[in-house]
């Protein structure tokens, strides 16, 4: 009860949860430690041993499933721990807090993120903050940071576990190593918010940490914990109809051969297509078998030469849609919700552009019709609706917006069809006699300029020829000076100064 005292007293919490697996969803909670700063001692606390410079004094476990001791009884420590974590005065902070936010969430204990008047930061998450520091690094993981940042080797989870075969769970593992190694993660975390945050602020990254970073936080743990339906019988019914289907595509591509064979295998097929068949080899790799590529590409470029290539390309999409989605989403369901989890990762690409994982439900196909089918499987609770919202033009907004191009931000302001407006400007034309082909082209135009196409990828893209693709571009940059000038602006200052900035204040690197 005294060091609940402490907490409840403290400046800053640091909080680490010690589970069974990496699933938040369906890991048990094993322990948690915790470290605290109530403004006396900066220094955060570890086990000395291990950590020289630091001790345990201000750090502590909570054994909840270790075989070796008595177990605390979890309701005691709930009720003990949750005035601190739930007061608004104190800033808690964790690495990877989404983590940690869903597993005490799903076990009883809510951890107030927003800060009371007068409280800069109501949560750090020092992973996050690492990130916007430096957001090409691949060494975001607490042991990493605490040795690039702080100089102190940290003992590695595989030394407690193991690995492979023979790896076992936390709640194995002797409840005093367990505390050793978990507080030691506590409070060397409170001991990295002391030195990313002063990095921030040198950047101009602490608005975009504290404001928008930080708020996002709790808002993608309760989306992953709300997981979403799955029509999982719709899923099955599929797979044995897409199974029959590529066993029958399969079945004709080896017939066409002339002989069965693996079409799965690619030295195989390539034997088969360059091999029996004598498709042109002209321009094409060799893979290290000796054979010839059959990757995506190379099957593109012969289509036309012969009718087994639309059935591969075909048989490969079939495969693709029953192996990575239509078998693998039914077995991710969680048993104990019925739904489906996905990881929101805030730290996953370099732009800041939240990601999806296990599974990626960003990439869920859309563009063929076997892709809109499988969406069909994700459903609403009875009685609920799915809805789905997107904005209007939003990128060209923004485009228009931070280049100032007058052309652009008046034809917003009149409330035009932006892309038959760009067609009318570039060909020189009334607004109402632009074709549905001339607006696909600006529209192509308008959305690719800003990722910076060249005049050979919009020929790409639009079926014009590298020289109208040229001519075109000229034209268009001639009806929108400011985009251009834009362009150019950013590409002096990404050689200059070795980044880019958004509207925000979040860098891209350039070195």
């Amino acid at each position: 009860m005294a060091r609940a005292a402490r907490l409840t007293a403290a400046r800053r919490i640091a909080f680490d949860t010690e589970t069974t697996g990496t699933d938040p969803h369906a890991a048990g909670l094993v322990g948690l430690a915790v470290a605290w700063d109530d403004g006396a001692d900066t220094q955060g606390r570890a086990d000395p041993s291990t950590h020289p410079g630091l001790s345990l004094a201000s750090s502590a476990y909570i054994p909840l499933r270790h075989k070796d001791i008595e177990q605390l009884p979890w309701d005691a420590v709930r009720q003990a721990l949750q005035p601190a974590l739930a007061n608004p005065s104190i800033t808690k902070v964790a690495h990877n807090a989404s983590y940690d936010l869903a597993m005490l969430a799903r076990n009883g204990l809510q951890v107030t993120t927003d800060p009371a008047p007068g409280v800069e930061h109501g949560l750090i998450d020092t992973m996050v903050a690492g990130f916007l520091i430096d957001p090409g690094s691949r060494g975001l993981g607490l042991k990493d940071l605490a040795w690039t940042r702080l100089k102190i080797e940290m003992t590695p989870i595989s030394a407690l576990i193991g690995t492979g075969k023979s790896q076992i769970t936390m709640d194995q593992v002797p409840a005093a190593t367990a505390a050793a190694y978990a507080c030691a993660d506590a409070a060397v975390t409170l001991r990295l918010a002391d030195a990313l945050l002063p990095e921030l602020a040198e950047r101009g990254l602490v608005s975009l940490f504290r404001d928008v970073e930080m708020p996002l936080v709790p808002v993608l743990v309760a989306m992953e914990s709300a997981g979403v339906k799955l029509d999982v019988p719709f899923l099955q019914h599929m797979s044995a109809d897409l199974t029959k289907r590529l066993y029958e595509i399969e079945r004709e591509i080896q017939q066409i051969a002339g002989y069965a064979f693996n079409v799965n295998s690619t030295q195989q097929l390539s034997d088969v297509l360059f091999g029996k068949l004598g498709l042109p080899t002209e321009g094409l790799k060799r893979t290290q078998a000796g054979g010839y590529s059959t990757a995506a590409d190379v099957l593109e470029s012969l289509r036309g030469r012969h009718e087994i290539i639309d059935l591969i390309l075909t048989q490969r999409q079939l495969s693709k849609l029953l192996n990575t989605y239509v078998n693998a989403l039914p077995d991710m369901v969680n048993p104990r919700t019925g739904r489906l989890h996905t990881s929101f990762n805030q730290t996953g690409a370099e732009t800041g552009r939240i990601s999806s994982s296990n599974p990626n439900l960003q990439n869920i196909p859309v563009r063929t019709e076997l892709g809109r089918e499988i969406r069909r499987a994700f459903v609403a609770e009875s009685g609920w609706k799915l809805l789905s919202a997107d904005y209007s033009q939003v990128e060209l907004r923004i485009l228009a917006h931070i280049s100032g191009d007058e052309y652009l931000l008046a034809a917003f302001e009149r409330g035009e069809d932006i892309h038959a407006s760009a067609a009318a400007k570039v060909y020189g034309i009334p607004l109402s006699q632009v074709t549905k082909e001339q607006r696909g082209v600006a529209k192509m135009m308008n959305f690719a300029t800003s990722y910076g196409v060249t005049a050979y990828g919009l020929a790409q893209r639009t079926g014009l020829s590298r020289a109208e693709a040229e001519q075109f571009m000229q034209r268009y940059f001639a009806t929108y000076p400011g985009v251009k000038r834009y362009i150019e602006e950013t590409k002096r200052l990404a050689r200059e100064q070795g980044y880019v900035e958004t509207l925000l204040g979040r860098r891209r690197y350039f070195p």
